[in-house]
């Protein structure tokens, strides 16, 4: 442990590379960054993810996810190394939340390169990557704190205040399942195929947006979830499980014999009013918080779906409050190592923070409670 910790304290040089991982889910995915000036946003040196394609599965397996991960980590590493010529300074990687076997080969991996390597590991939140990551352009001076952000994918949906890079408040979550997951559920129940469903249907509507928007008779009777009795009305929360229930009681006919047209139509359809879902409880949340967010002047829109054209539209235009909005790039919007090393190095230059060697993967850690963890080794020696 000393050993570790004064390896940490040698970090207060200006100049370090940062290998970073992520392997929450069903991505491998390895970047390294190098923090070659703390003044300017770090240069992006390697980024790679390998994704696990689990369209006949339907979803994804956590069995099938830890081998994938356990197949392509260190052959990508050894990769990254081997391109960048990199030595590496500071390691970062996916602590939580996620799926305990998938977390588990990426920390492992990671606590090994850190003994070996005698380097200091930060074990990051997941979800603080993604929030974080629109920061990293900027070097940290944008969005400034306090800022909201609204987290969208597969498997999560909040709208959160941020205060500083460890102070998070949930204002607004999801009471069944994630806006990513309805989308692609809906996409599935009319016919539509592949890995990543929600964006292939986001193709198949902007590749004739004139026919998506014209009537084609198939129109779908679609929820105003949240909006069935008074107590519900103004529930600060979102609701997705609605949206597939309906589209599967309301199709006007069998998937297969759905004309292309008809099925572009359709996914308009449940598209806007999954969105239109979206930003009638943000706008709930705006309106009974207005003075806790007065200061607010920034909003972050980041996670898989945010990558959708169509929502950052709606977005910039329906919200009641102004805003400056900020988006990480598309490519990085889905889970990536980039997010995870920008996360460390913020907790590392900012609270001087890294992990214990003894850390476990956490399957669930409360952005709430960042700090939180038993396993965060803090050092003084780092401060500015």
């Amino acid at each position: 442990m000393l050993r570790l910790i004064q390896s940490f304290r040698s970090l207060g040089v200006r100049h370090y590379k940062v290998l970073s991982i992520e392997t929450s889910c069903d991505d491998t995915c390895v970047a390294i960054l190098d923090r070659f000036d703390r003044n300017q946003a770090p240069k992006l040196l390697y980024n790679h993810s390998e994704r696990l394609n689990s369209a006949e599965d339907g979803g994804i397996v956590p069995t099938k996810a830890h081998n994938h991960h356990q197949k392509n980590l260190a052959i990508i590493v050894k990769q990254a190394l081997a391109c960048t010529g990199s030595s590496i300074d500071l390691l970062c990687v996916t602590k939580g939340p996620g799926m305990r076997g998938a977390l588990a080969v990426g920390l492992d991996f990671t606590k090994g390169l850190s003994v070996a390597w005698n380097k200091p590991l930060v074990g990051v939140h997941h979800m603080l990557g993604h929030l974080l990551l629109p920061r990293m352009e900027s070097n940290g001076r944008h969005p400034q704190f306090p800022f909201l952000s609204l987290l969208v994918s597969g498997g999560h949906t909040m709208l959160v205040l941020t205060k500083s890079i460890v102070e998070h408040e949930i204002l607004c979550d999801t009471i069944d399942i994630a806006v990513g997951d309805s989308l692609d559920k809906c996409a599935r129940e009319i016919g539509i195929r592949g890995d990543m469903i929600a964006k292939e249907m986001e193709r198949i509507i902007d590749q004739d947006i004139q026919q998506a928007t014209s009537d084609q008779g198939v129109k779908i009777e679609l929820p105003v979830p949240l909006r069935n009795q008074n107590g519900r009305m103004n529930m600060q929360a979102f609701s997705f499980s609605p949206f597939i229930s309906a589209v599967k009681s309301n199709m006007p006919k069998p998937q297969e014999e759905l004309s292309d047209n008809e099925r572009r139509s359709m996914a308009y359809q449940i598209q806007e009013a999954i969105f239109s879902h979206v930003i009638r409880q943000l706008n709930v949340v705006l309106k009974f918080n207005g003075e806790a967010l007065s200061g607010v002047k920034s909003f972050v829109c980041s996670g898989g779906v945010s990558a959708n054209k169509r929502l950052r539209e709606r977005l910039e235009t329906e919200l009641t409050k102004s805003f400056s909005f900020h988006y990480p790039d598309l490519e990085l919007c889905t889970d990536n190592a980039v997010m995870i090393g920008w996360a460390g190095i913020e907790l590392y230059e900012n609270h001087n923070l890294a992990t214990d060697l003894r850390v476990v993967p956490c399957r669930k850690w409360p952005l709430t409670n960042i700090l939180d963890d038993p396993w965060w080794l803090k050092d003084s020696s780092n401060d500015r």
